[in-house]
Formats: C-alpha cells, structure tokens, sequence
C-alpha cells in the first residue's frame, strides 16, 4: 500500500529563512530589517526598498552564499519530519526557484538527510524575470498530496480552496482569519498531532 503524500513547504517551515536573511540583507545593504516586523515579505518596495528583479538577485545572492548554509531548521523541525516520513510520503513544494535546487538539496541533506521523496520548485519566490511561476495547487494535485503545510497565507488560501487541507504555522506575515481548510499550528508538535489525528 502507497503511502499518503504530504507537501511540505521549505522557507520558514523547515529552514529558518527569514531571520538569516534579513540579517544577510541588513549587513549587505544597509536595512534595518526586524523579523518580527516582517507582515508583507513579498512586498518588495515597501520592506526591502527596491524592485522585484532587484530583489531576486539578492535572494539568489544569499541562496549561493556560505551564510545559506548556517540558517538552522525551525524548531521542532527536524524531529517532525523524521517521525512522519515512517508513515508518509513527504515531498518538498517550494516556492523557491528551480536555480536554487543545489543548495537547497544540499541543505536538506545536511538536516533532514533522506526524508523527503520528492523536490517541487514552483519559481514564485524571487525567480529569474523569464520564468513561469507554477501554482502550489496544480503541484498538490499533481503528486497526489492529501495536505500541504505552508507559512504563506496566500499559498495556504490556494491550496485549501483546491479541496486539500492546509496546516499554517504561525509567523508575522500570516495573521488575520484563515480561510476555511487552512489550520492555523503554534508549533510542530501541534502540527504532528493534528497530522496523527485527521491525516
């Protein structure tokens, strides 16, 4: 019997992102950046003060950059996934883009070695100018995914309003009322509880 696929988001559900890299930005141009302050990271102007081409060559600049590699994985993470993978099918759907698929395998390997079945990069995160962004709810229905957890409200919104269940870990930029599906978790032991319970 096939196990049941679970979608797993990377930035700020596995991998600190953005802590380390408003530290990164800060230190490189200049920013004042608090992460807790950070209610719209995708708002390009307004938080980092430049434009969206701009902005992804800074993204990429700290993707290839030794600091990537030092961002500790979220609490509770790395225990987490070690615990579902023995009963499901985890697969990374990312918003990343696909030119950061070296250091970002490279850095699963170094925290969650072997875990994950499969890598989606959807290229909606700071991707090159000339790439085609792909929804996170065509790739769930594509591997087959009965949930997805993901930090963006707006990939949560997408995703739950396909038919597939959503777990959100709270984060600055998420607050508000979530849409009906999604599932608002404080932490991972919350998330796992939830996964044991309805999944």
């Amino acid at each position: 019997m096939s196990k049941k696929v679970i979608a797993v988001d990377f930035d700020d559900v596995l991998m600190h992102f953005n802590t380390s890299f408003l530290t990164f930005h800060n230190r490189l141009f200049g920013t004042n950046l608090i992460y807790e302050n950070l209610t719209r990271y995708d708002d390009w102007e307004v938080v980092y003060g430049c434009d969206k081409e701009t902005m992804a060559k800074r993204a990429k600049h700290f993707y290839h950059s030794p600091d990537h590699m030092l961002v500790p994985p979220v609490s509770g993470a790395v225990e987490a996934i070690k615990f579902l993978s023995e009963t499901y099918s985890l697969q990374i759907v990312t918003s990343r883009p696909e030119t950061t698929r070296s250091p970002t395998l490279k850095w699963l390997d170094n925290h969650f070695p072997k875990l994950f079945h499969d890598f989606h990069f959807t290229n909606i995160y700071a991707g090159a100018i000339d790439t085609k962004p792909k929804a996170k709810s065509e790739v769930c229905r594509e591997i087959g995914a009965v949930l997805l957890i993901d930090d963006a409200m707006k990939h949560a919104q997408d995703v739950a309003e396909s038919g597939i269940p959503v777990l959100l870990p709270d984060r600055p930029w998420n607050q508000g009322i979530e849409p009906g599906g999604v599932h608002r978790k404080h932490s991972w032991e919350e998330m796992t509880s939830w996964i044991r319970e309805n999944v």
